[in-house]
């Protein structure tokens, strides 16, 4: 698909500027006025630059963090809801976790960063604790 819309940009591109050089030139091809291919060229180079836009956000998009899954959980920053010794509840990403401690303890209220998963119970550390 990008490869196609790259090609596609080219081919506008390549006929936009033919025309330029047409119409700048003086030269007209099947009977167009100057105005004609300077309007066309114009279009054209319109068109392109909508396509490139277009393939320009598809290829950022592969590239985003994905948003989500547990892949999107890990290393996302939360809130203990109740005490964690070593088992309570967090708030990740506006959801309600069931979440256990790595190490030690955190009190309700203190920040936690999420390390990993076990089925659908978080691991989670303090986030002022360094890994």
């Amino acid at each position: 698909m990008h490869a196609g819309l790259a090609f596609l940009i080219g081919i506008l591109v390549t006929i936009a500027a033919f025309l330029f050089f047409a119409a700048i030139s003086g030269t007209t091809y099947y009977g167009l006025a100057v105005q004609v291919e300077v309007t066309l060229a114009i279009t054209l180079t319109i068109v392109a630059v909508i396509i490139a836009l277009i393939f320009y956000v598809g290829v950022k998009a592969q590239y985003r963090r994905v948003k989500t899954g547990k892949e999107a959980l890990i290393g996302a920053k939360g809130v203990a809801t109740t005490d964690l010794k070593p088992k309570g509840e967090v708030r990740v990403l506006g959801e309600f976790w069931e979440a256990t401690v790595q190490d030690g303890e955190i009190a309700n209220g203190q920040a936690v960063e999420v390390v990993g998963m076990e089925g659908m119970f978080l691991v989670v550390k303090s986030a002022e604790q360094k890994a």
